[in-house]
């Protein structure tokens, strides 16, 4: 599964729904269009805390770094060029020197190693840390049948879980530390539209619970947004619970890192990301309350409408952690991009489109600088954008990571690959560090587990 580093790509799909639907839109209300609502959010905090449970390491290997930041950066190749730092990187990190691999994506961090689908592109899972010298080192391999598995997780030093995609309905659990398989979980009671296949798209961690979004096996998706939840100590399946659709709009999940999803009074958010189709149905922050596994239907946190209630084309964010016990932060797209509207106005409607005009328009789509990062009340259901960080791609790439109670996250633009350095309690944000030589990937602490 080859990422790629500024933008993502949606299904062919969903790309046509988006379009025609932005269009009409576009056509039945320029004028509403022609705003550019680029309403404020902005976040203070008296009492952050950011660290997404960095348990320490009771046994640290001596011969392993404990410490540090894993770079990694996209070629024009689309491999991966990856760079270990030993401290915080100021100034410029420069990958041209780094380990090229095929694919480097880690999916969990625990005890100073990272976890992820193997950089050679082989079948199965690796563990990777960094050695003594600074190297990246392979520690070992967890073997799956379907190469195109994904997603895997680790809570603690004793449990982690995996899906092969070769077998959909079984949640693997293994041993973090000896990568030995000591069970399965049986999903198959897991309500899935359609009777069909599902792939688990993250493994979200509460307690010994651990909740699972799906998405068809082959990549469609699902007109309401889907989790699956098991039990970790019984090994067994739990039960579902879902964010109904309107059985027409379909509605998406990204596979956002980490986990620093719980708040200050236990409550798990997860997101989706709504329906890219403009056909209304925004992207939602779903609440797990403390104490219950179904989401709330009466919290209908809708960021992107928040930020922008005229932002019908593609009222959508992603990348949410919970920064403290009531502010999480997300990449919230803003506006819709004034220059799509023209070419369509231009061309008197979605119908009248050229084979080159929609070429147009597509990239405009996932490449307008349309976003913003900011900060999300989540009990007043606020949305206020972080001054200093340039506007990004609602799409574009790169993880969030955590160092010293404040929250790095990134911004791959048309002009820089940078990461930014917000401080939750200050509410001030300044530039962290460049990357260059590759395009942005993610930064990965190794000193926090995620």
């Amino acid at each position: 599964m080859k990422q790629t580093f500024k933008h993502i790509s949606l299904p062919w799909n969903i790309i046509a729904m988006l379009l025609l639907v932005f269009m009409l839109g576009a056509c039945d209300s320029s004028d509403d269009d022609n705003q550019d609502p680029n309403a404020g959010m902005g976040m203070t905090d008296d009492d952050p805390d950011p660290d997404p449970d960095p348990d320490p390491d009771p046994d640290p290997d001596p011969d392993n770094q404990t410490s540090g930041f894993v770079v990694v950066g996209t070629t024009a190749s689309e491999t991966a060029l990856v760079k270990y730092v030993e401290t915080l990187p100021t100034g410029m990190v420069d990958l041209s020197d780094g380990t090229d691999f095929a694919r480097f994506f880690p999916t969990s961090i625990f005890d100073n190693a990272m976890y992820l689908p193997r950089p050679d592109e082989a079948s199965g899972f690796s563990k990777y840390v960094v050695n003594a010298d600074g190297e990246l080192a392979e520690e070992g391999i967890i073997p799956t049948l379907d190469a195109s598995s994904f997603r895997i997780a680790v809570r603690d030093a004793q449990t982690g879980i995996f899906q092969d995609r070769a077998t959909p309905n079984l949640i693997s659990v293994f041993n973090p530390e000896t990568l030995q398989v000591t069970g399965t979980i049986d999903m198959s009671a897991g309500f899935v539209p359609g009777d069909v296949d599902q792939r688990y798209q993250r493994f979200i961690f509460r307690g010994d619970d651990v909740f699972a979004p799906i998405r068809e096996n082959g990549g469609d998706i699902f007109t309401s947004f889907i989790l699956h939840q098991a039990n970790l100590t019984s090994g067994s399946f739990v039960g579902d619970t879902q964010r109904d659709g309107n059985g027409v709009s379909e509605i998406l999940t990204f596979n956002n890192f980490g986990q620093s999803l719980i708040d200050g009074a236990g409550n798990l958010y997860i997101a989706d990301a709504g329906s890219t189709d403009g056909s209304g149905l925004p992207a939602r922050l779903n609440r797990i309350n403390a104490g219950t596994n179904e989401i709330d239907p009466t919290y209908t946190f809708e960021p992107a409408l928040v930020l922008n209630p005229m932002n019908i084309f593609l009222p959508t964010f992603n990348a949410v952690n919970v920064i403290s016990d009531t502010q999480a932060i997300a990449r919230v797209n803003a506006t819709t991009p004034q220059a799509a509207v023209d070419i369509v106005l231009a061309a008197g409607g979605v119908q009248n489109l050229s084979p080159e005009e929609i070429q147009q328009v597509f990239a405009i789509l996932f490449s307008a600088e349309s976003a913003r990062w900011c900060v999300l009340d989540l009990d007043a259901q606020t949305v206020t954008p972080i001054a200093g960080i340039p506007a990004v791609g609602v799409f574009s790439g790169g993880t969030n990571f955590f160092f010293e109670g404040d929250v790095f996250v990134p911004v791959a633009t048309t002009t820089e690959n940078a990461y930014y350095r917000y401080n939750p309690a200050s509410g001030m944000a300044t530039k962290a560090f460049d990357i260059t030589g590759a395009d942005l990937l993610g930064v990965f602490n190794i000193g926090n587990n995620n």
